[in-house]
Formats: C-alpha cells, structure tokens, sequence
C-alpha cells in the first residue's frame, strides 16, 4: 500500500509532461533563431516564444515538484489534476499561437490589428490567468494538506510564495495588459536596453515587477526550504515571512518605479 501512495498522480505527470513539451518547443525555437534571422521589432521573431517556453518549463516544474510533497489525498486527488490539465493546456495554446505568430513575423501580444489577433489576445489573457491561478491552487493544497511531506517553515513559504506571486502576477501582468505596452514612456528606436530580458534601460518597464511577481513563486519557497533546512523552526519561520514581505516590498517598488517612468539603474 506503501509503494501504490508513493506513485505520482495524474496532476504530477501532467505537469512534468507539459514542462517537457515546453523544453521541446524551446528547444525548436532555438533552432530556428539560428537560421532565421527576421525581426519583429528589435527581437528576434523566435525572441518571445523561446523566453515563454522557458518560463512555462519552470512554472510547471515548480508546482510539479510541489504537488509530488504532498499526501496521496491530495497528489491523486480530482481536483489538482484537473488543475495540472488546465496549465499544461492553456500553456500549450499560448506556445502554438505564440510560435505561429513568430513564424508569420507578426507580434503575438498587443496585437488587435484584425478581429482574430484581438480575440486570440484576449484568449491569452485568460489562459495566462489559468496559469498563474494553478500555482494559488496549488499553494493553498499545500498549506492545508496536513500529510504531506513539509515542515511548518517550508509549508508558508509555498502558500505565501504561491498565492502572494500569483496575485503579484495578475496585478502586473493586467496593467501591461491594458496599458497594451509594458513600457510606461516612450522608447526610442535603438534605445539601451538589458541584455537577454530586454528590459528597457531608458523609460519605465512594467516587465520588470512582472518578472519578480512570477518568480517569486520560486524564490519564497525556495528561501525558506533554506531557512528550514539551516535555521530553529522559530527562525525559520520569521526568516520565511521576512523573505515573503521583501519580495512583495521589492515587486512594488519596481512597479511604481516603471508606472513613474523611471528605467531601471544602469548597475543592472
């Protein structure tokens, strides 16, 4: 009985397929960065779907992890596999339309040239809140699952980490989304900008906080994994809520920072 409870779910073997579909897919827009050399933009066309396939991977590897800790009620349970079926899903139709527009050197979001770009734009935006809500899901599985295999410290890290990133995300990515740019100024052509991310160096960029909002769904976690594995349990579980609040604190600076206009410092 022992062995048949250790057996991973049908969430947990959702989520691990639907990262290694976004590693090959990765890995095929890489390809074809290197042979196609068209722009949309100042990026290359296969820019965006490889950095969307790279962030998927790991949302779906966090929670995949998450979901194996927990107790067999909850791993093999109806609810988290219907909530891994919906990531793997909505991640999959925003990577095909994503790689398709690329292929057709045209922009897959901000885009509401045609009734079709406008209504796959608004599509996107609510598979991204799919996405981003799996993770609140599965953070507030984990805070009430009382058998799974995680100390006090670790389990409010992931609800704090989770649901605290998941809402950050939905802020930020909604003002990008409305704002149809996630620059807050004007960007010149040619402009300073951050090496790999893009980030621009001369107006204010809401990419930023959108950034530290989603991944601070592995950083809080991760921080008190750490914290429980070096520190009492009392120090722990501050150190936890000091991380969870400096993340916040942090993702709200570089929020109101990008909405003032202000570009990120040139040490960066």
């Amino acid at each position: 009985m022992q062995a048949l409870d250790a057996r991973p779910g049908t969430a947990e073997l959702v989520l691990w397929t639907g990262a290694l579909v976004m590693v090959l897919m990765l890995a095929l827009a890489a390809v074809l960065w290197t042979i196609d050399k068209r722009l949309i933009g100042e990026a290359s066309v296969w820019a965006k779907p490889m950095k969307f396939a790279v962030s998927l991977a790991i949302h779906m590897v966090t929670l995949a992890l998450v979901v194996g800790l927990l107790g067999a009620g909850w791993r093999t349970g109806t609810l988290l596999a219907l909530v891994a079926a919906a990531c793997a899903l909505a991640s999959l139709g925003e990577m095909i339309y994503i790689i398709v527009q690329a292929a057709r050197q045209q922009a897959s979001h901000f885009n509401l040239a045609t009734p079709f770009t406008r209504a796959m734009y608004t599509a996107m935006a609510a598979g991204a809140v799919v996405i981003t809500l799996s993770a609140a899901v599965v953070g507030v599985a984990a805070f009430l699952d009382r058998e799974a295999a995680i100390g006090p410290a670790l389990r409010v890290a992931i609800l704090l980490g989770f649901v605290g990133g998941a809402i950050l995300t939905l802020i930020t990515a909604f003002t990008i989304g409305g704002r149809l740019s996630p620059h807050v100024g004007t960007h010149p052509p040619g402009g300073a900008r951050m090496g790999v991310t893009g980030w621009s160096l001369v107006v204010g960029d809401l990419r930023v906080a959108h950034f530290l909002a989603t991944h601070m769904i592995q950083a809080v976690p991760l921080l008190g994994l750490l914290a429980a594995r070096s520190l009492p349990p009392p120090a722990a579980m501050a150190a936890v809520w000091i991380a969870a609040a400096g993340w916040t604190g942090l993702v709200w600076l570089a929020y109101q920072q990008a909405l003032a206009g202000r570009p990120l410092p040139r040490l960066f």
